[in-house]
C-alpha cells in the first residue's frame, strides 16, 4: 500500500472553534497536537500554524467549553436556589474539565460569552429586586468560591489517585513532627471519622452569607 504524498502549501483553513472542537471530540487526555490533526485530517505542521504545543491546544478547548457553558434555567424559585443551581452547574463542569479552571484564572475565558452570561444573571437577580452592581458583586463571590471548591476537588482526586489523599499525608507528617510539636492535630487524627467535608459546602456557606447581609439591609 502507497503511503499517500505529503500535503504541501497553505495549510488547511480550520477555524479556532474547530481545533477546540476536535480536541474535545478525541478527549483532553488524549488531545495531543498529532491526536487532534489525525481528527481533523491535516497534517501535523500544517495545525502547528494555528497552535504551538499541547498546552495551547488545550487552553483554546477549555476556553471554548467554558464559553459553551449555559446559564441553568429559572423557573420562578427562590433567587437563592437559582444561585445553588448555577453554582452546581459551574462546579460540575469546572470539576470534569479541570482545564477550565486554568482558563478563568488566567483571566482567558470567552469575554463575549462572559458578558451573556451576566446579561442573564442579573435578570434573574434584578427580578428579586437587586440592583446590577449588587448582582455583579454576587457573581464575583460566588465564581470565587465555586472555582475555589472545584480546584480543591480537583486536587483531592489527583491526591488520591496518586496514592496520598490530604488525611494519609496529615497522619504522616503529625507522626514526623511528633506530639509534643502538633497536639492539636493528633487530636484530631485521633478521632474515629476525621471530617472530610464536600469543597461544595464552601459554596452553600458563600451563599447563606449572601442571603443573611440581604436580610440584614431589608430590617
Amino acid at each position: 500500500m502507497k503511503t499517500p504524498p505529503a500535503r504541501v502549501g497553505r495549510p488547511p483553513t480550520v477555524t479556532s472553534a474547530e481545533i477546540a472542537e476536535a480536541a474535545l471530540a478525541v478527549g483532553l487526555d488524549r488531545a495531543t497536537v498529532r491526536n487532534v490533526a489525525d481528527h481533523l485530517g491535516m497534517s501535523v505542521p500544517g495545525l502547528y500554524h494555528h497552535v504551538r504545543t499541547r498546552e495551547e491546544l488545550l487552553a483554546m478547548a477549555a476556553a471554548h467549553s467554558l464559553g459553551a457553558l449555559e446559564l441553568p434555567a429559572y423557573h420562578g424559585q427562590e433567587w437563592t436556589e437559582w444561585l445553588l443551581d448555577y453554582a452546581r452547574f459551574v462546579y460540575d463542569a469546572l470539576v470534569a474539565q479541570p482545564e477550565i479552571i486554568g482558563q478563568v484564572l488566567a483571566g482567558t475565558v470567552n469575554t463575549l460569552r462572559a458578558a451573556q452570561h451576566l446579561e442573564g444573571f442579573f435578570e434573574v437577580l434584578g427580578g428579586h429586586g437587586f440592583t446590577v452592581a449588587e448582582a455583579y458583586d454576587i457573581s464575583q463571590q460566588l465564581l470565587a468560591a465555586v472555582v475555589g471548591a472545584a480546584a480543591s476537588c480537583v486536587g483531592r482526586r489527583a491526591a488520591a489517585d496518586a496514592g496520598h489523599p490530604p488525611i494519609a499525608d496529615l497522619r504522616r507528617a503529625a507522626k514526623a513532627l511528633g506530639t509534643d510539636s502538633v497536639p492539636l492535630v493528633h487530636q484530631l487524627l485521633r478521632q474515629r471519622r476525621v471530617p472530610d467535608s464536600d469543597p461544595f459546602d464552601s459554596v452553600l456557606l458563600v451563599v447563606v452569607g449572601i442571603a443573611q447581609r440581604r436580610a440584614g439591609q431589608a430590617l
